[in-house]
This record gives C-alpha cells, sequence and structure tokens, in this order.
C-alpha cells in the first residue's frame, strides 16, 4: 500500500521488516512478496532502496 502511495521507504521498511521476522516461512513470504515487488519494480525500480529490496527478494528466492 505505501509503495502505491508513493512512500517508496515505508515500503521498503515494511517489506524488510515482514522478510527479517523470527517465524519465516520462504515460500509464503515470497508469495506476497509479488505484488509489493511489482509496484516497486513498476515505480522505484532505478531509485536506490527500491533496487536493494529488489535485489534482496531475488536473493532469497534464488535460495528456496
Amino acid at each position: 500500500m505505501a509503495a502505491r502511495q508513493g512512500d517508496l521507504d515505508e515500503a521498503v521498511n515494511y517489506g524488510e521488516w515482514a522478510l527479517k521476522g523470527d517465524r519465516q516461512s520462504l515460500p509464503s513470504l515470497l508469495m506476497v512478496s509479488r505484488e509489493p515487488a511489482a509496484t516497486i519494480n513498476r515505480g522505484y525500480a532505478t531509485e536506490t532502496a527500491g533496487r536493494e529490496y529488489l535485489d534482496h527478494l531475488t536473493a532469497l528466492t534464488r535460495a528456496s
């Protein structure tokens, strides 16, 4: 929601918070991260915070 409203920093903070939680089910996290990742990719892929978040998701996808 934050990314759609133009708040990249808040979107990335929420996304990273979710990925660092104690109780992680990586397949579920990656599944629910698709929509925010698509929004960030469309509007913020060239910004540092957006690129770093997308790179983090890519690394997690490769690791799973």
